[in-house]
C-alpha cells in the first residue's frame, strides 16, 4: 500500500514524549499513528508518502520514518498495526495478510 498526502495534525499523546500524527492521503486513506517525539521529522502541513509493504522500501535514514510493524487487527476499513507497541491505524479498504510489515512515512 502506498499513498501520497499530507500531515494534517500533530498533537500531544497521553503517554509522555509521544505525539499523535494524523495523515490524510489524496486517495481518501487516513492514518493515525503514535510516535515518539524524537522520531518526528514532519510538521503540520508537510507533504508525505506512506508505504506499508512486506519488503523494505527505499528511504532516507534520519529524514524519513521507517519501522517494522505487525498487523494486529483488521476490521475491514480499519487496520491496526503495532510498531514496537506504538499503534499505527490505517483507515482503508486495502487487504493485508497477517504478518510483519515495513511501515514508512517519507518525505516526497
Amino acid at each position: 500500500m502506498r499513498c501520497s498526502g499530507k500531515v494534517v495534525d500533530i498533537k500531544r499523546g497521553k503517554i509522555p514524549m509521544t505525539n499523535i500524527m494524523v495523515i490524510e492521503c489524496e486517495d481518501g486513506k487516513k492514518i493515525e499513528m503514535l510516535i515518539h517525539e524524537d522520531l518526528i521529522t514532519f510538521a503540520k502541513g508537510n507533504p508525505c508518502v506512506v508505504e506499508v509493504t512486506k519488503e523494505l522500501p527505499e528511504y532516507k535514514f534520519g529524514q524519513d520514518f521507517c519501522g517494522r510493524g505487525v498487523l494486529v487487527r483488521d476490521d475491514g476499513d480499519k487496520k491496526l498495526f503495532s510498531i514496537g507497541g506504538y499503534p499505527f491505524i490505517l483507515y482503508s479498504n486495502d487487504k493485508f495478510e497477517e504478518g510483519k510489515y515495513y511501515i514508512c512515512v517519507k518525505h516526497p
